[in-house]
């Protein structure tokens, strides 16, 4: 008799390859059990249950079990409650799954983040302005990761000033445009300048375009050197659908 433990969670299909002739294996973001591979027996075939439900950007409830890093899939349930993202709103999630298949490790727990995945999905077919959901998105990921922005003090521990300006110094923290705030390896300034008062808001949870366009260039910055130092596939899409 098998030992082997069975697991369940709540996930998201990240990504999905064709496995053999008729399976599929597939990455599932899971709200306790992180980033996931899963071997998706026989879901290729025209009649599986599972082909219908393992699509992108749906809430399920997963089964699995196994003991080596590909766990097999053994059920797999829609959970309802989610409209299918269109048009922008699909690129952009794309473009959120990507950034998870290539920030996350194998099996890391992120309640908080997969929580802000999911609130960001259905913030985004709900309409709301497309700029403050991705920052927001970002903001969340690098400060899960490890790498996020002190909203409340400069670098040197002083308490951010809503009448200066900032800019971004990586592993640093947010410094006065004064000949200091220059990167120490490569001589130049990180990033282009943030009002302090932006930064106070998003402290405050007060999101903003405004906000939302004066951070990104910091964001993007971060993502490329700690998330994709290789670049995103999904970047030239989401420039475009901005700017249109």
């Amino acid at each position: 008799m098998s030992n082997t433990k069975s697991f369940q969670d709540q996930a998201f299909v990240l990504h999905s390859v064709p496995y053999k002739e008729t399976s599929l294996i597939v990455e599932l973001f899971c709200r306790e059990h992180g980033r996931l591979p899963v071997i998706a027996k026989g879901a290729k075939r025209p009649h599986s249950g599972l082909r219908a439900v393992l699509v992108s950007f749906q809430p399920l409830q997963v089964r699995f079990l196994g003991r080596s890093e590909v766990k097999t899939l053994t059920h797999a349930e829609w959970l309802g409650g989610f409209l299918a993202p269109q048009g922008r709103a699909l690129f952009a999630s794309y473009y959120l799954n990507e950034l998870l298949m290539r920030g996350l490790g194998r099996e890391d727990r992120h309640v908080g983040l997969f929580d802000l995945y999911a609130g960001t999905l259905q913030a985004m077919v709900d309409g709301e302005d497309m700029n403050i959901c991705i920052r927001r998105f970002e903001v969340g990921l690098l400060d899960a990761l490890g790498y996020g922005l002190d909203w409340r003090v400069d670098r040197h521990g002083q308490r951010i000033d809503a009448q200066a300006v900032y800019h971004w110094v990586d592993q640093e923290g947010w410094a006065h445009p004064d000949g200091g705030g220059v990167n120490p390896v490569h001589g130049n300034p990180v990033e282009p300048l943030v009002p302090g008062q932006t930064v106070l808001d998003i402290q405050a949870g007060q999101w903003s375009n405004a906000a939302a366009s004066a951070l990104k260039p910091v964001t993007r910055r971060l993502l490329m050197a700690h998330v994709a130092p290789n670049g995103l596939l999904s970047r030239a899409w989401m420039e475009q659908l901005i700017r249109s």
